[in-house]
């Protein structure tokens, strides 16, 4: 399944989805609100709200905070998707 993101949607990616289907492989779009069920939206609510209040004062602060968040997901922060 695939969101509804601009980059996902238009006239190469519907030529790559003919292509694909031919071989076996179809790809469904997730309904327009849906976030329950596309993970990276549940990761970045478990990542905002759960794990860590991201607040940073430049872009820098903001990278490293999130690469720091990133290093520790599956270790130190897990999601259960159950």
């Amino acid at each position: 399944m695939i969101d509804n993101a601009g980059i996902h949607k238009g006239a190469l990616i519907d030529k790559k989805r003919r292509q694909w289907a031919k071989h076996g492989l179809y790809l469904h779009y997730l309904p327009p609100c849906s976030p329950e069920l596309n993970r990276i939206e549940i990761l970045w609510k478990h990542a905002k709200h759960f794990w860590r209040r991201i607040v940073a004062t430049n872009g820098a602060d903001l990278l490293d905070k999130i690469q720091s968040l990133m290093s520790g997901f599956g270790s130190k922060f897990t999601i259960n998707f159950e």
